[in-house]
């Protein structure tokens, strides 16, 4: 199907399985564990690939490519190659910032309920030359996805000359609500090397939309922006919080065939996140049966050719699959410079500015060290609440950032990384509530796993009950969980 400026086809059944098989062909991931292979398999049984063509100055001869998510480098691409690169040395313990967002300004005019960007002391934009210098240290260490968001993005008139500065071992994706956006500046942003755009719309209904995104007129400017984005040729995707009364109304099919009808190429959904303007705030979160409600969104469409790629990302992001990689595989810089894990985790390890990137994700890495089975925050989410209010700011102190990060363990990995071979690197004194010695080696609990269906186990804050995990509530670390007692 032709959609603006770009074909597109989605791919599923048979073919998707085919196209599965070549990629993993590719040289930089022949030697990966059988296991691996059989697991991945059956992980994309609910998960399809967005082929598109392409006409993009980072591509070079190559006339099309396939997405399987906008998370992931296109394949083929110098990015894809870059982050099998990363993928290939999981198995020696080796991490690295695959994907890093980066803010680069606090600048907006909207007034969004949910801002993770909330609470914020005012800065001035990020440095230019900072930021260039900070890119090509990020990709020389392997990152193959950069995320621009803010605030809005699209205030900084440098924004082009900042995207130019990624080079092709990166993919570039931008955040955007729309605001100020016209056709001449999309083709500039193209030219530049932008390839995803991801646009937030909250509800199918403009008067609802205004009022979440705390500005008159936003849903119109959403919309322009999707149908400027998609005849440019770029990667269209339309990025939601969908409210908690659409999906107890049962709205959530009808939002879909309204994002379909706009012909975006791929559509987020994410719960709600108790950080920035909601920090604390743990009751906002999405309880089991709207979780699985959420979970049935990814599997029918996804199974179904004639609509866009749907990614919920409390879905993929659960035990069963790649979980909580913030601080090891994705990290974010915000705009003052601090490094912190996740744009939703405000924990400080250090600035740009003052101690470079390479420093920051290094002892940041440090104390990570293997990807989370679940959200981090979600065990975290009362800790950070409470430090805010001491504190009055975000991202919290270095000093406040460690003893937090010291308090919630990492019980075990996710099935991914579990069935990848990498080495599990904490201690089971770590876990039972020792001191962590970071950096050590130990005992591996990845075997334990939660006997939960893929999709309805957690992911970003995704699937939570009344007694849900939370280091904050009950006082000691994961004293909470049900199933390690």
């Amino acid at each position: 199907m032709a959609q603006g400026g770009i074909v597109m086809a989605n791919v599923v059944g048979v073919k998707k399985n085919l196209l599965l098989v070549k990629m993993l062909k590719h040289k930089e991931v022949r030697d990966l564990p059988r296991e691996f292979l059989f697991y991945l398999r059956e992980q994309m049984k609910h998960e399809k690939f967005v082929k598109i063509a392409v006409d993009h100055p980072r591509f070079g001869n190559i006339d099309h490519t396939y997405v399987l998510n906008s998370q992931v480098p296109p394949y083929p691409s110098p990015a894809f190659t870059q982050f099998l690169k990363v993928g290939n040395n999981v198995r020696n313990g080796t991490t690295a910032p695959s994907s890093c967002h980066i803010a680069i300004t606090n600048r907006c005019p909207y007034d969004c309920w949910h801002c993770s960007n909330g609470n914020r002391a005012e800065s001035d934009d990020l440095d230019i030359d900072l930021l260039k210098r900070s890119i090509a240290k990020l990709q020389d260490m392997g990152n193959s996805l950069i995320g621009i968001t803010g605030g809005e993005p699209l205030v900084r008139d440098d924004l082009e000359e900042i995207i130019s500065a990624i080079d092709e071992r990166s993919v570039v994706m931008l955040f955007t609500t729309g605001y100020g956006l016209t056709p001449e500046r999309v083709q500039k942003l193209k030219e530049a090397g932008l390839f995803y755009a991801v646009v937030s719309v909250d509800h199918f209904r403009p008067e609802e939309h205004d009022k979440l995104r705390g500005y008159e007129g936003s849903h119109k400017i959403a919309i322009d922006a999707i149908k400027m984005f998609r005849e440019a040729g770029l990667y269209t995707v339309a990025s939601s919080v969908p409210p908690i009364p659409m999906i107890d109304a049962g709205e959530m099919f009808e939002f879909v065939d309204y994002l379909k009808d706009l012909g975006v190429h791929e559509i987020r959904f994410l719960a709600p996140i108790p950080t920035g303007k909601i920090v604390g705030q743990r009751d906002l979160r999405w309880k089991r049966d709207q979780a699985k409600v959420m979970a049935e969104v990814h599997e029918r469409y996804n199974a179904d050719k004639e609509y866009p790629r749907v990614t919920v990302f409390g879905y993929i992001e659960s035990e069963s699959f790649l979980g909580c990689c913030a601080g090891t595989f994705h990290m974010f810089i915000e705009n003052d410079g601090t490094v912190t894990p996740c744009d939703m985790i405000p924990l400080n390890f250090g600035n740009i500015e003052s101690c470079g990137v390479e420093k920051a994700y290094n002892r940041m890495a440090g104390v990570f060290r293997n990807p989370r089975y679940d959200c981090f925050l979600r065990a975290a989410v009362t800790l950070v609440g409470k430090a805010y209010e001491e504190e009055g700011t975000l991202p919290l102190s270095r000093e406040k950032s460690m003893e937090i990060a010291d308090r919630v363990k990492n019980t075990r990995m996710s099935e991914c990384f579990q069935q990848l071979k990498m080495p599990y690197t904490w201690t089971e004194q770590e876990i039972k509530g020792g001191k962590a010695s970071y950096g050590d080696s130990g005992g591996c609990m990845g075997s334990l796993k939660d006997e939960e269906p893929a999709g309805t186990g957690g992911g970003c804050m995704g699937a939570i009950a009344d007694d849900d995990e939370d280091v904050g509530d009950s006082g000691g670390c994961m004293g909470s969980l049900k199933d390690e007692e």
